[in-house]
């Protein structure tokens, strides 16, 4: 049988599931036709599927070393094996391979696309958005292109492009809401220019699909805010969040255990004790966390910090969370009996994951002489104790926004697939409680030093704040940072894209108030608990 037929074999073993036996069958045929690039790429899908993703990824690599004297292959099996680091959270090396590729190899739409998609998922918002509008360029209709060069130009500023392309979305595909949903967060809309009637025409015709029903929703609820219809804005928003609660598979009270037992496993007579043990370096003095609840100023502050100059951003990865995961269930793994996730994270070597998390930032963010590397996932206030363990010499710096606000902006902000507690009043009510009870915990363990900055401060006192966070974080202020909007040469995706683009504003401080009735049971939840 020759490698062609056992391909087809060994693919057909694939599709049906049977995966022991198709990679007997690959690997047979790699012994016998070790350049076919193909082939290694079948084996490497196969290995995933067994969920055997760093097999997968030296699989991968022997294929893209096959493929080198074939453009077409190197340029897809590259994609490939960067797609598959990206899955494993290693967006670093991913980025490698990709600047591998030659402009010359990316010739073709599809290429092109993937490219840039992967480039976007490594935060690499100005590559993507290049590739994105050449492929556009060589395929004006495809709504795919569309709607992820409009994304792209989103990330990088460039509003009034990015509304345009999701004008000619919509024209071609009338009920896609997620278009509307971005479209609707581009800018203020106004009594002149606005896309009310729009929406309403568009949930008409959805009828009773949740989620497209609640992305039509948020950006309806969006727009009747901006024009002061604060009433049907509301009813809006509520219908929103009740929608996309309904489809979300979400346990609150395990969410909130979780926070509750890191205190508890991480006690002050445990805690000391790692601190003792680990404590004597300044591992990580380059890196500068900025967390908090998500919607409190932390875009804002990584571009405050980015203007020095002296910082580079590396977005919000979430390789700290995915290592002490990792390190945690090969500790639980040399434990007697049921252990649970947070209790085997008392027991890891914090050295070896703060060298681990400064190898995979280094690789996300090259490092130049001086710098810093800022990290701004807000879902870093779980780790603040284990970051300090682990990466002794970090700077923390914590955004601290009214509770209310806080709480408000979040509820009304649809998330991709982060924060499943932000879609019912008092789900969100109940969750910031928990964050409050954790960062005040960790403010009472000797040696856990970190920033607070409040965001009403820093908006009314942005000068004297942002030198009160630039010394903490080593930094020379200038009043070049009061023109941190300037940057038009970094992205973002997060949903604060387009305010970052604006000079420091105050309109969002208080804006809760408007709807104080509405928002009753999330206040009197708050109130209860003295927040």
């Amino acid at each position: 049988m020759d490698a062609s037929d056992q391909y087809q074999q060994a693919l057909q073993a694939f599709r049906a599931k049977n995966l022991s036996v198709a990679e007997s069958i690959a690997k047979d045929m790699l012994a016998a036709a070790p350049t076919l690039v193909n082939g290694w790429r079948l084996l490497a899908d196969i290995q995933v599927a067994r969920g055997r993703t760093h097999d997968a990824v030296v699989t991968l690599e022997t294929a893209w070393d096959a493929a080198q004297y074939s453009q077409k292959s190197w340029t897809s099996t590259g994609l490939h094996l960067a797609r598959t680091l990206i899955s494993m959270g290693k967006e670093g090396r991913a980025k490698c391979i990709l600047l591998a590729l030659k402009p010359a190899e990316l010739t073709h739409p599809e290429p092109l696309a993937q490219a840039a998609y992967l480039y976007s998922l490594c935060e690499e918002h100005e590559k993507s958005l290049e590739l994105y509008e050449r492929a556009l360029e060589l395929r004006p209709e495809s709504v795919e292109l569309l709607f992820n060069c409009a994304a792209a130009n989103r990330s990088m500023g460039k509003l009034s492009r990015s509304e345009l392309l999701y004008d000619c979305l919509i024209a071609l595909n009338p009920l896609d809401a997620e278009a509307y949903k971005n479209r609707s967060d581009l800018r203020r809309q106004t009594a002149a220019s606005n896309h009310v009637e729009e929406l309403q025409q568009a949930l008409s015709a959805i009828g009773d699909q949740a989620a497209p029903g609640s992305q039509l929703n948020f950006a309806l609820a969006k727009e009747l805010e901006d024009l002061e219809r604060y009433e049907e804005s509301f009813v809006a928003l509520e219908e929103a969040c009740r929608l996309r609660r309904s489809i979300i598979r979400y346990f609150p009270e395990k969410d909130l255990a979780r926070v509750d037992e890191i205190s508890l496993v991480f006690s002050p007579e445990v805690f000391s004790g790692l601190q003792s043990k680990y404590a004597n370096t300044d591992l990580g003095r380059e890196v500068i966390f900025v967390l908090g609840m998500p919607r409190t100023g932390t875009t804002l502050v990584d571009r405050v910090l980015c203007a020095s100059g002296k910082v580079l951003s590396a977005g919000e990865p979430g390789i700290f969370s995915r290592l002490v995961a990792e390190l945690s269930q090969s500790a639980a793994s040399t434990e007697p009996g049921d252990i649970s996730m947070i209790s085997a994270a008392s027991k890891i070597d914090f050295e070896l994951l703060g060298r681990r998390y400064l190898q995979e930032l280094h690789e996300r963010v090259p490092k130049k002489s001086s710098d810093f590397i800022l990290d701004k996932n807000p879902m870093n206030f779980l780790y603040v104790g284990l970051i300090r363990l682990a990466l002794p010499g970090a700077r923390i710096v914590h955004l601290c926004r009214n509770p209310m606000d806080t709480c408000y902006a979040v509820y009304k902000t649809q998330f991709r697939n982060a924060y499943p507690f932000s879609y019912d009043q008092v789900e969100m009510a109940n969750y910031y409680m928990k964050y409050r009870e954790l960062m005040g915990y960790w403010r009472t363990l000797e040696g856990v030093e970190f920033l607070d900055l409040n965001y009403e401060d820093l908006v009314d006192q942005f000068d004297a704040q942002t030198q009160r966070l630039y010394e903490f974080c080593g930094l020379d202020w200038s009043t070049d940072v009061q023109q941190f909007y300037l940057n038009g040469r970094q992205g973002t995706s997060t949903a604060s894209a387009s305010q970052v683009r604006q000079p420091v504003y105050r309109s969002s401080v208080g804006k809760w108030k408007r709807f104080e009735r509405q928002l009753q049971p999330m206040w009197d939840r708050l109130a209860k608990a003295g927040l």
